[in-house]
């Protein structure tokens, strides 16, 4: 697969920038969380899920579970490691671990159902809509990027100009189509030939925060085009079957019943796009090993496309105070693995702008709380 050029389907386009988004389950846990939603996401609100429902306590995934609660850890990743350890460590057969996985996978669909519902959908789509968080998010994201210096490192905005195309690919690593909804281009948000002549349709703002010695001023926006489409990787929660959990690639072929990139097939399907990718934006994910296809292959773009950026998104947890961005960007390199790789770490500094943010920190990307959107 690559991406597509939308170029000769407009009058008046000029250069098309390629933009992958990857979403993880941090932006599903926002949206919950700003709707006021009972339970989220979280791996932790599964685990009692699980225990309500009784769930079968032979289950080896259900046990690791168990003792990842007892041991304070957080993200999906770190249950995906203990599936690993399970084949890698504890010598349990493949086969064997991919059957309890079906079993948490069927739990999983069904306890999704009860989180993510209809109603939840259309709540979230009711405040994009109401305070125009959608268009947010394409047009002034920019803007999150708080420091000059690192704002004039960017090799995008140097690149760009009115009439130009921002071609967004989603990689909601996501079940819920939670994503999917925030980010719907809607009939009160956009339209596609708003002007009568041009069939130029949204107006991007290239420095919304009005950066010194840019080359255009804060309140400047260029009409220019928008074309957006969302993937579901790993599956998708109305198609239950379709749910991966796993460990990242494998050499053992009796392994690959528990690869991720083996079964979302992500050499076909996504290969050809990350050289081709002008600007890569990492939002709630956890940088976990078990999605080091992902990583590596984002890398590995940086190295063959000199042109392009990446913006890391990273929620300040209570445990982050020291947290910085040089840290960030060496913890990106460690799930790639390129740890111990001199020359990655000074291209992810060259590449890599971070945007540390919190609940009160004013931001324009997939922002779903109105009280935060920039001034």
């Amino acid at each position: 697969m690559a991406y597509e050029d939308f170029r000769a389907r407009f009058k008046e386009a000029r250069n098309q920038y390629n933009v992958m988004a990857l979403v993880g389950n941090g932006f599903d846990i926002q949206a919950l969380s700003a709707l006021g939603a009972p339970t989220d996401t979280r791996y932790d609100s599964f685990y009692h899920f699980l225990k309500y429902r009784k769930f079968n306590s032979e289950n080896r995934i259900f046990g690791r579970m168990e003792s990842l609660q007892n041991d304070g850890k957080e993200n999906w990743s770190d249950v995906e490691h203990a599936i690993g350890e399970l084949h890698l460590i504890d010598r349990v057969p493949p086969g064997a671990i991919a059957a309890d996985v079906k079993a948490v996978q069927r739990e999983f669909a069904n306890f999704l159902d009860q989180v993510a519902t209809p109603d939840v959908l259309s709540q979230l789509g009711e405040i994009a809509v109401a305070h125009k968080l959608t268009v947010a998010s394409f047009t002034e994201f920019l803007g999150d990027i708080e420091e000059a210096d690192e704002y004039h490192k960017m090799r995008l905005i140097k690149r760009l100009n009115i009439g130009d195309v921002f071609n967004f690919k989603f990689i909601n690593f996501n079940y819920t189509t939670l994503l999917d909804d925030f980010v719907y281009l809607d009939q009160d948000q956009f339209e596609p030939h708003p002007y009568e002549v041009s069939d130029r349709n949204i107006s991007f703002r290239p420095n919304p925060r009005g950066h010194a010695n840019a080359q255009e001023r804060a309140g400047f926006s260029m009409v220019s085009y928008l074309v957006s489409e969302v993937v579901h990787p790993h599956g998708v929660q109305s198609t239950p079957r379709s749910l991966l959990f796993g460990i990242d690639e494998v050499s053992d072929r009796r392994a690959r019943k528990l690869s991720k990139p083996y079964w979302a097939q992500n050499n076909l399907k996504y290969g050809d796009l990350f050289a081709a990718t002008d600007l890569f934006i990492v939002f709630g994910c956890s940088l976990g090993e078990t999605d080091r296809w992902w990583w590596r292959s984002i890398v590995e773009g940086l190295q063959q496309n000199a042109e392009a950026d990446l913006i890391l998104y990273w929620r300040r947890g209570i445990n982050d105070a020291g947290l910085t961005a040089a840290g960030l960007r060496d913890k990106l390199a460690r799930a790639a693995g390129f740890a111990a790789d001199a020359g990655v770490v000074e291209l992810l500094e060259q590449r890599v702008r971070v945007v540390l943010y919190d609940d009160n920190t004013e931001r324009a990307w997939l922002n779903t709380s109105s009280a935060t959107l920039p001034h």
